[in-house]
């Protein structure tokens, strides 16, 4: 992954003028996965507050359109869905697995 700098030093970059952070810790680039903003990048401190850090924040891609957000964000909720469902078939999987053992075993028993 880049560092700061190169990312800064891009023509892309909003955050070139807003390079100074009070810490003095290189910010690290995050992407948002919150429903405002899906899969937006932004330059946040790596330490938090608590421990030291500082409140640096500055976005690093611009604001996306309104129907772009909708459409990533209802994207987002269907590929969760899928790996929910994933988990739950597998647990269905282990299951069915756990009594065919168990018939097995007691036709052993019985037979």
């Amino acid at each position: 992954m880049s560092n700061f700098s190169e990312l800064t030093n891009s023509s892309m970059s909003p955050c070139v003028a807003a390079r100074i952070y009070k810490c003095g810790v290189s910010p690290k680039l995050n992407t948002s996965w919150t429903q405002l903003n899906p899969g937006r990048r932004f330059f946040a401190c790596k330490i938090r507050k608590k421990k030291g850090g500082c409140d640096y924040f500055c976005w690093y891609d611009n604001e996306m359109p309104t129907q772009a957000k909708n459409i990533i964000w209802g994207l987002l909720k269907r590929v969760k869905a899928f790996e929910e469902e994933k988990v739950r078939a597998k647990r269905r999987r282990i299951l069915l697995t756990i009594v065919v053992v168990l018939l097995v075993v007691l036709w052993k028993l019985y037979d």
